[in-house]
C-alpha cells in the first residue's frame, strides 16, 4: 500500500523536480560503521543511476536526531534505531552493512520501487 514503517507513506522516487534527497546513515560516534553502511548504499545509488539526486551523510545518533528533518529516511542498526526512536522520518534496520543486496532491497521499500 506504499507504507514504511510507521505507517508514512513511500517517499517518491528521487529526480521529479523535489531537489535533492538526503539519506543519513546512522552509528554511535559516526565515523565507524556508518561510514560502511554509506559506502555501501552509494554503491547501490550509483547502480540504480540516482547518485545525482540523493546525498548520504554518515553521522551520529545524537546528531541524527537534529538532522533528521532534513533526511528522507535513515538506515541504521537496529539498536541505534531504538535509541533513535520516532524522529518524524522512516528509520530503516540494516542488518549487514555491507550487503548490498540488503541496502538495495531497503532502498526499495523506502522509496516504495
Amino acid at each position: 500500500d506504499g507504507t514504511v514503517a510507521g505507517g508514512r507513506a513511500a517517499r517518491s522516487a528521487p529526480g521529479g523536480g523535489h531537489g535533492m534527497h538526503k539519506i543519513l546513515t546512522v552509528c554511535g560516534n559516526g565515523v565507524g560503521t556508518s561510514l560502511f553502511l554509506k559506502n555501501t548504499l552509494e554503491r547501490v545509488l550509483d547502480r540504480w543511476g540516482w547518485s545525482r539526486y540523493v546525498t548520504v551523510e554518515a553521522t551520529d545518533t545524537i546528531s541524527a536526531k537534529g538532522k533528521a528533518s532534513e533526511a528522507v529516511a535513515i538506515l541504521t542498526s537496529r539498536e541505534i534505531a531504538a535509541t533513535l526512536g520516532d524522529v518524524g522520518v522512516p528509520v530503516k534496520v540494516v542488518q549487514d552493512f555491507t550487503s548490498t543486496s540488503e541496502v538495495d532491497s531497503t532502498l526499495r521499500d523506502t522509496y516504495d520501487v
